[in-house]
């Protein structure tokens, strides 16, 4: 799958991400907001890390809960330019799962974990891979 304006002529750096779509008993959805921006809880895989790691790592970082993964929903790259100017071919992987115990405060103090409903997520999530992920894990797409 792919997402967003890839122009031509332009070179992207590749970035390579990992996210959680977490989804509670109500079908609400974890969204981390950052600057007035929704995301999905992850973020760039590190050298030497797996899928598993990366995603326990950043949602303990963002949120201060560790992950339990569940299932692969699938491979997209998202193409966008960020606020600094860069050219980015975000190339996520995305899991479902849900947040495990709570190992400490979060180091992103700028991240507020939201719980919103598909309809909000829809509205606010930056990324439309993002709002894609999280409607093939409710299962509507």
């Amino acid at each position: 799958m792919e997402f967003g304006a890839k122009l031509k002529d332009v070179s992207y750096r590749r970035r390579e991400a990992v996210y959680a779509v977490v989804i509670d008993d109500h079908k609400n959805i974890a969204v981390m907001i950052q600057n007035g921006k929704g995301f999905l809880p992850g973020g760039g895989i590190e050298l030497g890390e797996n899928h598993n790691v990366s995603l326990i790592r950043e949602c303990i970082e963002e949120t201060g809960f560790t992950f339990q993964m569940n299932h692969f929903l699938g491979n997209a790259k998202q193409y966008f330019r960020t606020r600094q100017g860069e050219h980015l071919m975000n190339n996520g992987y995305f899991y479902t799962g849900s947040f495990g115990e709570y190992a400490s405060e979060p180091f992103d103090q700028d991240h507020e974990l939201v719980w919103m409903n598909i309809d909000q997520a829809e509205e606010i999530l930056f990324h439309s891979s993002h709002v894609w992920a999280v409607k093939k894990g409710l299962g509507f797409v």
